[in-house]
């Protein structure tokens, strides 16, 4: 399992797996209704308070996401350079999941009113595509 410097100051925790099916699948902590700073890899963001998701990818680099308090989604990861706002325009409340094969990747949101969204990055073209919904377990 790779290691990451991550931290939290006044929000949530997320943990960490190296599961291929389910990567950072178990959530993060915080309290309604606060906003803080956290920082991955050495960049800080603002968000809301779901904080900060880490997600130990089994085939790609390790990567942070998060909702910032407008509901715009991030993203960073290992040289990154800092957080950088999700393709496709999305809204969300908070990360809630994190799937993974050898073919890709994706991130699971919900929005202030219940919807599911995820997006996914092809790892043949390392391109996200758009945020589709989705009613299932997965992305």
């Amino acid at each position: 399992m790779a290691t990451a410097a991550v931290s939290l100051s006044a929000i949530g925790v997320m943990a960490v797996s190296a599961s291929p099916a389910s990567a950072g699948q178990t959530g993060q902590t915080g309290q309604t209704g606060q906003t803080g700073s956290a920082t991955c890899f050495g960049y800080t963001g603002n968000f809301n308070s779901g904080g900060a998701y880490f997600v130990d990818w089994v085939y790609g680099p390790d990567e942070c996401f998060g909702v910032a308090p407008s509901g715009t989604i991030w993203h960073t990861w290992s040289g990154a350079g800092s957080w950088k706002e999700m393709p496709g325009d999305g809204r969300a409340a908070n990360v809630v999941a994190a799937f993974e094969s050898s073919a890709g990747k994706s991130v699971k949101v919900v929005t202030e009113s219940g919807n599911y969204y995820c997006n996914y990055d092809d790892y043949a073209t390392n391109t996200w595509g758009g945020w589709y919904q989705t009613s299932t377990n997965h992305c």
